[in-house]
């Protein structure tokens, strides 16, 4: 046995072979040459978090008592079948898997009723303010930039470092000053891959740039604007000019972007809930990740 939950809903078990196929899985998303120990350690995390959160929709679902449509289930397991050249070789498969068609269907039924519980918990999101869609509209809104990169790595040495910011910092002044082809400037100087292009990054949201970077650009109100000082990442200094402020978000797309983050921040919220609840035993011969204890909340 690879790992025992338990809960008020009862316990649920992984055998060690159920557990290394589920390994198996995880790991072919995962390249030969990236899979660290600390990538192994989310891979175990995630199947041992697959498995409590499989308990709990299992549990919610049967004390729910929610009914489900016949009809939705067959055409469900026809979408399955019709996977196949015909239903002798559907029925083939599902023979090297040991599962029988009934089988299937129940298994398709419990999805089914975890859905519904899932929309359930959606449904308790909060709708934005139109003050909220107003503010999300505007700070998710698409800018374009051109940027000059001196390289400095996280781990350079300090005079690289020093060397670096003191040439950016010198690069912003002469990029704020009048006249100057900030284009002519990148292609002179910026180390990065889009010096030949004149800095140009073309148009980018928020989350496509890293944090640093994405803040001082934002924080620039109009197109033509320099950032006054040089912005650190972990690729270098960037000299950063904002060449278009960009639109608002339209407000109809924000309010349902923000519904679609609420309804699965309400579900998280409330899995995390219900799953702080649930013990789970770990076979640490098994579940080498050292994530569990032999014992213990299945939040730990």
């Amino acid at each position: 046995m690879a790992l025992v939950v338990s809960s008020e809903y009862g316990s649920d078990t992984l055998t060690a072979a159920e557990y290394q196929q589920q390994m198996k899985f995880a790991m072919q998303r995962v390249p030969p040459n990236q899979r660290s120990g600390s990538q192994m350690q989310q891979m175990h995390q995630q199947v041992v978090r697959q498995t409590v959160s499989r308990h709990v929709l299992q549990g919610e679902a049967r004390r729910s008592d929610i009914d489900v449509d016949s009809a939705q289930i067959e055409s469900q397991l026809q979408g399955i079948q019709s996977r196949y050249e015909n239903r002798e070789a559907f029925l083939d498969q599902l023979a090297q898997n040991n599962i029988t068609v009934d089988s299937l269907r129940r298994y398709i039924a419990l999805q089914l009723r975890q859905q519904q519980i899932q929309q359930r918990m959606a449904q308790t999101a909060e709708a934005p303010t139109p003050d909220e869609v107003q503010s999300y509209s505007q700070e998710n809104r698409r800018i374009s930039a051109q940027h000059i990169l001196i390289r400095a790595g996280e781990n350079a040495p300090q005079a690289k470092v020093d060397s670096a910011r003191q040439a950016a910092a010198a690069l912003v002044d002469s990029a704020q000053m009048e006249g100057v082809d900030f284009a002519a400037l990148a292609r002179r100087h910026s180390e990065g891959p889009s010096a030949q292009r004149g800095g140009d990054l073309g148009f980018f949201s928020r989350d496509r740039m890293v944090e640093p970077f994405a803040e001082a650009a934002y924080a620039l109100s109009d197109s033509g604007d320099v950032a006054p000082e040089p912005v650190r990442t972990r690729f270098g200094f960037h000299v950063i000019r904002l060449t278009n402020a960009g639109e608002p978000l339209d407000t109809t797309k924000a309010r349902q972007q923000m519904m679609q983050q609420r309804r699965r921040d309400a579900v998280d919220s409330e899995m995390n809930a219900l799953m702080e609840k649930v013990t789970v035993r770990a076979n640490p011969s098994i579940v080498t990740a050292g994530l569990y204890e032999e014992s213990g909340p299945a939040s730990s």
